[in-house]
Order: structure tokens, then sequence, then C-alpha cells
């Protein structure tokens, strides 16, 4: 997962970070006092609040207010507004998201990194071959 975080802001008690989500977050987490809102720019996921899961895409927002347990897995781009901001010993992470970090998900992270790598290198070779036999 990677982010960027928009500074300053004139109300210093909020923060908004853009969010490029690769497979989730790790853990499932508990905000003491943060709400969190996520707007869902591109991609699809699910979030999983409270036990329960909810799928999301594009033009869906999900509210996750303190003390709830939550967490969210999938491909996504989303937008991300915390009030109040984020502040040391905010969150407690209870437990492993087994939808990103479980051995299936590594898998099937390396499987799709590996077919990626093999499409371009049968691209590189075929176009070798059509080179070798022109010449």
């Amino acid at each position: 997962m990677a982010g960027y975080e928009f500074q300053p802001l004139k109300d210093p008690d909020f923060a908004v970070h853009l969010l490029e989500v690769h497979t989730g977050h790790d853990t499932f987490m508990i905000s003491k006092a943060l709400t969190r809102i996520y707007y869902v720019i591109e991609g699809s996921g699910v979030f999983t609040i409270d036990n329960q899961n909810y799928d999301v895409s594009p033009g869906l927002v999900v509210e996750v207010p303190p003390d709830v347990e939550y967490s969210y897995s999938g491909r996504m781009k989303i937008l991300l507004v915390s009030h109040p901001r984020w502040f040391e010993g905010n969150e407690r992470m209870t437990r492993k998201n087994p939808n990103v970090v479980s051995e299936t998900g590594v898998e099937r992270i390396i499987g799709d990194r590996l077919k990626r790598y093999l499409r371009s290198f049968r691209r590189r070779l075929s176009v070798v071959k059509r080179l070798r036999r022109a010449f």
C-alpha cells in the first residue's frame, strides 16, 4: 500500500490521504478516537467492519467510527479522511487480515507477478525469434 497525505490543511483536526491499495491492510485494527471516512475512487475490494463484509466499488463511501474493529482488502485507489488527525497510540492492532497475509494471499501475489513476467519474457522471445528469421 502506498499513499500521499495532503498538507497543510487549515483545520489541523482533519487529515486527508490518497491511498493506492494493492492487496489491503495486513491487520485488523480498532481506532480509539478517529472516525475514518473512505471514498473508493477506482478498483474494488471488501471492507470488513465489525465482522461484516461489505463489497466496495468506485463511488461508495465507507465510514468507520471509533471503537469498531475493521480492515480492508482488494485493489483500489481510495481517499481517506480522518477526524481527528491520527496520533501515536490511537490504534490497536487486533489480528492479521487473512485476505492479505495468508499463505494463499502471498501465493496469489507471487503467482500474478510470475505470470506477468512470463508473458513479458514470451513477448521478448518471440521478437528475438522474428529478428533472427529476418537476418
